[in-house]
């Protein structure tokens, strides 16, 4: 059996995640719609991992088998043909078999983005509006998340407690773009809400609610209810994978 993968990009908006979540609306649903309409039967997908809800990806990467091989161009017009608006699949190549979307990734990117300058409302499900931070504190502390941790203290209190939760993250950047400020993480793995856990902690640091020490703090006690403020879904963004 052919085995494909995609990249895929969405609006993460109109979602209450990746996951199907029964017949609530989720990227997972609309792929698996799509790929039924498009061949006819219903195919499992694999994805690289579960964004939540209202979170966006430029870079999302999934994988799927068909029974009989299809021209890889022919699986991309084929199904962005059945999917909305929001979603769209940027490439599709047959790999080998003992490719993985998940299990074979080395390295993903995250982006999340903070507007800091006036509000404005059409940036709102793109973006948190957040004014008055310190980002010389935040690019301080944002060094600390670097290397091999125990992020559990960032990770969401429901995760399975079998779950592994020491994940390595290889680089951090806080770039200013005009009055945007754009948070960079690349790493091997990122748990539920860490991202979002971090750029809470972060965030009261550049309000000078936090010292920079709170990273390690939160980092050494491992303890979810620490770290409890999470930015919103709407500034994060999967934005690559890579194998």
């Amino acid at each position: 059996m052919p085995r494909y993968k995609c990249i895929i990009s969405y609006d993460g908006h109109n979602y209450m995640g990746f996951q199907i979540q029964n017949e609530l609306p989720t990227i997972e649903l609309e792929l698996e719609n799509a790929i039924f309409k498009f061949i006819g039967k219903k195919v499992k997908i694999y994805p690289s991992g579960r964004t939540d809800r209202g979170v966006h990806a430029k870079g999302q990467v999934i994988h799927f088998d068909l029974e009989n091989e299809i021209p890889a161009s022919g699986v991309k017009s084929g199904i962005n043909a059945f999917l909305p608006s929001d979603i769209y699949i940027k490439d599709v190549e047959i790999v080998n078999e003992d490719f993985h979307a998940r299990f074979s990734a080395k390295e993903k990117e995250y982006r999340y983005y903070i507007n800091t300058g006036e509000y404005d409302p059409l940036r709102v499900n793109y973006s948190v509006y957040i004014t008055n931070l310190d980002v010389n504190r935040m690019r301080e502390a944002i060094k600390l998340l670097e290397g091999k941790h125990d992020f559990k203290g960032f990770a969401s209190a429901s995760i399975d407690k079998r779950k592994e939760t020491i994940k390595e993250i290889y680089h951090t950047e806080i770039n200013q773009i005009d009055d945007m400020l754009e948070f960079i993480f690349i790493g091997s793995g990122f748990l539920k809400y860490q991202i979002r856990r971090m750029m809470g902690a972060l965030v009261e640091i550049g309000r000078g609610k936090e010292e920079i020490s709170f990273i390690n703090e939160v980092l050494e006690k491992k303890d979810p209810r620490i770290s409890h403020k999470s930015l919103d879904g709407a500034g994060l963004y999967l934005y690559s994978v890579k194998y």
